[in-house]
């Protein structure tokens, strides 16, 4: 039997460079929502692409961090990748205490920009320490859908901008940060070092 053809492997990373024009879109895209002030939920989205980067954490693990899981207090500050976010029909959103696989529990040192959007998580956290860092008003955790949809509004918004930074919009998912931070790692200290930390 023939295998079956596999879908083209997304290959797309953000230099340093485009990583800091993305940011900027997002700070101008959170303050110009049509008629309405703020657009709610734009902040996160920095902090989210910031912590995925630093971490090269999956979208679900970085939702699924709880203030117990953060250290901002040592240098560096730390974050522990224990739980992920999940929805099933059976269970709903819930947090799964363990990232996609068992084995891939790990402590992260961040770097200074997720770091800085870890403290800003913090402020609007609950004080309990299982007061998860991106919540909702009602400190339930957000679902991985939301914060997917967030992203896809702010690049049809921005669609040109990015393209005029060399940016693939077609690829441009949660999963471009992982894969970004990977590429970061592995050109500094080595491939073995980069699949270490994913």
């Amino acid at each position: 039997a023939r295998s079956l053809p596999l879908p083209t492997k997304k290959e797309s990373v953000l230099t340093p460079r485009q990583l800091h024009v993305v940011c900027a879109l997002i700070r101008c895209w959170r303050t110009t929502a049509p008629g309405h002030g703020p657009r709610p939920n734009a902040r996160l989205l920095e902090n989210v692409m910031w912590i995925m980067v630093g971490t090269s954490a999956r979208i679900g693990e970085v939702l699924g961090m709880q203030r117990a899981d953060v250290d901002v207090t040592t240098l560096p500050a730390t974050a522990r990748i224990g739980a992920t976010i999940r929805y099933t029909k059976k269970q709903g959103l819930h947090r799964k205490p363990a990232p996609k696989r068992l084995r891939q529990r790990r402590r992260v040192a961040l770097p200074t920009l997720a770091a800085e959007a870890v403290r800003d998580q913090l402020v609007l956290a609950g004080p309990e320490p299982d007061a998860y860092l991106f919540a909702t008003k009602t400190g339930r955790p957000l679902s991985v859908s939301n914060v997917e949809r967030l992203l896809r509004a702010f690049v049809m918004d921005n669609a040109v901008e990015l393209r005029r930074a060399d940016i693939d919009v077609g690829e441009f998912t949660t999963h471009l940060f992982r894969r970004t931070a990977a590429t970061i790692v592995e050109s500094v200290g080595g491939i073995s070092l980069a699949s270490r930390l994913l």
